[in-house]
């Protein structure tokens, strides 16, 4: 599909760092819960959000050159597949229509940082 190594290594490096930011964001938000003890309909929202941000710091540190689009996309999409493995490893399942929503928010997310960071970087 893509000759150039630098698209690979580019969206691999994407994802390490989204998913470490993830594990990262949740191991601290955990503390919180467990210090102040928020109600749980709290959980799901920042679940979402720290996902988000991840993505978004995954892609927007890893994007460089052309198709800015396309490897935001594809880090995006891998990003969550991978988080949702580790968590899924770690402390259980979740069902298969609550991922298949956080992928496509994942590579929608991606997308956009990518054409951001690509674009950003060709201003400055």
């Amino acid at each position: 599909m893509f000759k150039d190594k630098s698209f690979y290594w580019g969206v691999l490096k994407g994802v390490i760092i989204s998913v470490l930011f993830s594990l990262l964001a949740v191991l601290i938000f955990a503390l919180v819960i467990k210090a102040f003890s928020f109600p749980d309909a709290v959980i799901k929202p920042v679940n979402v959000i720290i996902k988000t941000l991840s993505v978004f710091t995954g892609v927007f540190f890893s994007v460089k050159g052309e198709k800015g689009l396309i490897k935001g996309a594809i880090t995006g999409l891998l990003s969550v597949l991978v988080a949702s493995l580790v968590f899924a490893i770690i402390g259980g399942a979740a069902g298969a229509s609550s991922i298949l929503w956080e992928v496509l928010l994942g590579g929608a997310v991606g997308a956009i940082s990518g054409a951001l960071a690509v674009n950003r970087k060709a201003n400055a």
